[in-house]
């Protein structure tokens, strides 16, 4: 009885071994190293082993020689230096970045190449199998697997915004590993690794793919534009008279230190003054700076919205277009 059960419980390693060697092996020759030309900048941001200057990266597209990496792998450069598993090193043009999703795309000569394969990161779940490529040191390729331990995880990334929606993994994120390749178990790519947060007991973030696919469009249609109110402000908290007087269900909110004068659009068009304290924008309440910037997150440049605000003892509610960030 003994020896039978141990002969289906190696069966079974063996089967889910040599599962994951099949998917690592399989997506492997997608994934390079990425080193920037100025590489000698070894500044940290947030938290673990997210290192500027080199890291890893992904070909999602091999007729174009388009290579997905994150924005602190790039930064601040132009070209880099893509070096795939076995070995070949070329020359890489940044065809752009962007700090607030932690996203840069690279062009490499197109030269007979294997892209990766591409999921829906919207069809995770929690406690699914998934393996973190990356290719750190440009002569192999190396692999960890783990679950799917959370969906929806926010960490404030290197431009200081939050990046939402992050996929959380027990896969370990090895230093080089960051732009990687987070992969599901039917060999498609689903997540670009970005920071292992080494206080937290090894939990690792990444990107999830559908994010990428959307900041890659823009990337190529000539760069990320977000919508803006046009305010500079901070958290503060609203006196407790005010609260009552309006019945408000925040407690704190933005007090405008000042305003871009934009011409037919932004805060200052809309009627926005310095002093007001911002404290919902349509239906989202805003009680800080993360908070406008989540709710700013599903509109696009030139809709309009509604910000509610606070004017002395007035609460007043102005309409306001949208401008973009740029």
């Amino acid at each position: 009885m003994a020896t039978s059960s141990l002969q289906e419980a190696t069966a079974f390693l063996e089967s889910y071994s040599n599962a994951i060697a099949a998917v690592a092996g399989a997506t492997s020759p997608a994934v390079v190293r990425v080193e920037a030309a100025r590489s000698r900048e070894r500044r940290h941001w947030g938290p673990g082993r997210a290192r500027v200057g080199h890291g890893s990266g992904v070909l999602i597209d091999a007729d174009k020689g388009h290579v997905l990496t994150n924005f602190h792998v790039t930064r601040n450069s132009d070209k880099v230096k893509v070096t795939f598993g076995d070995g070949k090193e070329v020359e890489g043009d940044v065809l752009g970045a962007d700090a607030v999703s932690d996203l840069a795309l690279v062009k490499v000569p197109a030269m007979g190449l294997q892209a990766a394969a591409l999921g829906d990161s919207g069809a995770l779940k929690v406690g699914q199998t998934v393996i973190a490529l990356g290719n750190p040191d440009g002569d192999r390729v190396v692999a960890t697997a783990g679950i799917v331990s959370a969906i929806g995880i926010e960490l404030r990334g290197p431009s200081g915004h939050v990046m939402s929606g992050l996929i959380q993994t027990d896969a370990l994120f090895n230093p080089g590993m960051s732009g990687g390749a987070l992969v599901s178990a039917r060999g498609e790519v689903i997540g670009i690794n970005t920071a292992s947060m080494m206080e937290a007991q090894g939990i690792n973030l990444a990107i999830g793919i559908n994010t990428a696919k959307k900041i890659v469009e823009q990337l190529i249609a000539g760069g990320v534009k977000r919508p803006r109110l046009g305010i500079a402000g901070e958290r503060a908290r609203i006196y407790e008279g005010l609260i009552k007087h309006h019945q408000l269900e925040v407690t704190h909110g933005i007090t405008v230190h000042g305003v871009e004068d934009l011409s037919g659009s932004g805060a200052a068009a809309g009627g926005i003054q310095k002093g007001d304290i911002v404290i919902g924008l349509d239906d989202h309440s805003v009680q800080g700076v993360d908070d406008l910037h989540r709710a700013l997150a599903g509109y696009k440049v030139g809709d309009e919205v509604t910000v509610t605000v606070i004017r002395d003892l007035e609460l007043l509610k102005l309409k306001v277009k949208l401008s973009s960030e740029e």
